[in-house]
């Protein structure tokens, strides 16, 4: 059964739902599909004269290349509560051939991206929110929080150069940070959400703000733009620097000291 539905509402948006009960875990196989599905989209885009320079060739496709991405959840109460952490453990480079390149993907893809925020969204579900362009979200149950710290998790390399690039008041990154749960409106006076919306007409909001977004990414530099306007995040991505666990730290710490009383 697919872990992701994809949809077309109209003609130049292209929608995504994530269908992974209770709770969309990013797990490896659901981030596959939804790099699957980005490459999908991207081929469909350009077949409908997305990307093409020549502006008469462009005018001469039906939708002259417009073209969105909507991101949203299928289950309730729920955006994304972020990765399977067991699961994850178990995949060698998770993150560095996993979780980064799909949501480098994301970041720096060349349509306008955005997340239909329907519930909460944890970890790496709040990653996946950050990596879309635009942000709107329910004002009904949910929350953002990047929760890591409260099971003992290390922060991958790739999650703070985007987090600092999203969150740049050093308050609010702090707090970011140590889990603090940010409400809608706190998320939007932060601007890390665009919109709040009553919770029944997110998804139409969602189409309003694709469909006038949609035209501006038909001549095709929007992904290279974004690749050069997230090039740190490029760089952190790509990086092998090993990731410590508490308990890795705690032996390097007794190593290094031995049996010195301090």
């Amino acid at each position: 059964m697919p872990l992701i539905e994809y949809t077309q509402p109209s003609p130049t948006i292209h929608l995504l739902t994530l269908n992974a009960p209770p709770d969309n875990r990013l797990t490896p196989p659901l981030l596959r599909e939804l790099g699957a599905h980005l490459d999908t989209i991207e081929a469909n885009w350009r077949k409908a004269g997305g990307g093409e320079m020549d502006k008469a060739k462009r005018d001469g496709f039906e939708h002259k290349g417009a073209g969105a991405v909507i991101l949203t959840s299928g289950c309730k109460g729920f955006f994304s509560n972020g990765l399977d952490y067991a699961r994850s453990l178990k995949e060698p480079k998770f993150f560095q051939e996993i979780f980064d390149p799909v949501m480098y993907r994301l970041l720096t893809f060349p349509l306008v991206t955005i997340a239909a925020i329907n519930g909460h969204a944890f970890a790496g579900g709040f990653i996946m929110a950050m990596s879309c362009d635009f942000r709107l979200m329910t004002s009904g149950r949910g929350l953002m929080c990047m929760n890591e710290l409260t099971f003992s998790s290390p922060m991958p390399n790739s999650f703070v150069p985007l987090l600092r690039e999203r969150i740049p008041n050093p308050r609010d990154f702090r707090d970011t940070m140590m889990a603090r749960r940010w409400t809608q409106k706190e998320g939007l006076a932060m601007g890390i959400l665009d919109e709040v919306i009553d919770g029944e007409k997110l998804m139409d909001r969602a189409m309003e703000v694709a469909l006038r977004e949609a035209p501006k990414v038909a001549p095709g530099p929007w992904g290279f733009i974004k690749q050069q306007s997230y090039r740190e995040y490029i760089l952190a991505s790509q990086s092998d620097r090993p990731i410590m666990f508490p308990h890795m730290e705690a032996q390097a710490f007794w190593k290094r000291h031995g049996d010195a009383k301090l």
